[in-house]
């Protein structure tokens, strides 16, 4: 059954839901829906189809029908509100509710263990351990990593992994990841986590000559926006990441490892004296 953690909009969840339901269940219907939580059915097919809402006296029936736990049930409140807000600051604020609750789960890196992002071929090294079958021969999947990291890289990043307790011995004499996701815990000032965006950014350049355009994506835009719009614009980043990593976290074929750098930066000092709707300022480079 599909996890109401993974959504950002909770129609899609209880479709999502529906679909799966009537896999196990023959007896799954909209009128069935109708009959345990006092919706009409008409009105089901439209929610599902993101043309109308649910009540919201009709949660706490539907988080009974899937069987929600305490912090699930939640977070289904919570996004519920955040679909239906309108207003910047509500939107912001059952954004971050939203996160806190999804972070739970997530493993977040204390200062000490920031020497996880010091060496760059450490996030490949874990990403590729967990879409590997055999993982028994270290040395082979190290010369998978591209760039060609050299022996003592690759074995200090497998150190780290094992101290960090982010891979376990598996029951083929090979490794599995732990924790399924990594986080810094929101912005940083670690100088470990810096030089691995610099790295980062520096593989992303290098990507023009080393991977053919069908491999790889590179496009910039240049934009005029207000300073205040600022942190809207890095919830919606942070939104589209976290949206990326429930897609792929979803994939059950993976078999090859990415990385994505989303930057925004100024080009400009402010400007006090502003024309107003100039729409042409924004510009698309790829």
């Amino acid at each position: 059954m599909p996890d109401v953690l993974n959504y950002l909009e909770y129609r899609e969840y209880l479709r999502d839901w529906f679909v799966e339901s009537k896999k196990e269940n023959r007896f799954t219907s909209y009128r069935y829906l109708g009959q345990k939580t006092g919706v009409d059915p008409a009105w089901l097919v439209r929610v599902f189809q993101k043309e109308g809402h649910l009540n919201e006296e009709a949660l706490p029936s539907f988080i009974r029908l899937c069987s929600l736990d305490d912090r699930r049930a939640e977070y289904f409140k919570v996004l519920y509100r955040f679909n239906k807000a309108k207003a910047k600051e509500v939107i912001s604020e059952h954004y971050h509710r939203l996160m806190e609750l999804r972070e739970m789960e997530a493993r977040v890196l204390t200062n000490p263990e920031f020497v996880y992002f010091a060496n760059w071929a450490c996030t490949a090294l874990r990403a590729l351990i967990g879409i590997s079958e055999d993982t028994s021969d270290f040395e082979v999947l190290a010369k998978k990593i591209i760039p060609l990291v050299s022996t003592r890289d690759a074995n200090n990043a497998f150190e780290v992994l094992k101290q960090l307790k982010l891979i376990e011995p598996d029951s083929k004499g090979g490794w599995n990841i732990t924790d399924q996701i990594v986080s810094t815990g929101g912005e940083v000032q670690s100088g470990a986590v810096r030089e691995f965006h610099r790295r980062t950014l520096e593989l992303a350049q290098e990507s023009l000559d080393r991977f053919k355009v069908e491999e790889r994506d590179v496009s910039s835009i240049v934009l005029t926006a207000d300073e205040e719009d600022l942190p809207e614009i890095k919830r919606r980043i942070e939104e589209f990441r976290r949206g990326l990593l429930q897609f792929a976290n979803r994939s059950e074929s993976a078999n090859r490892v990415y990385a994505l750098n989303v930057s925004i930066f100024p080009l400009t000092d402010t400007v006090d004296n502003v024309v107003q709707n100039k729409s042409e300022n924004s510009k698309e480079l790829s």
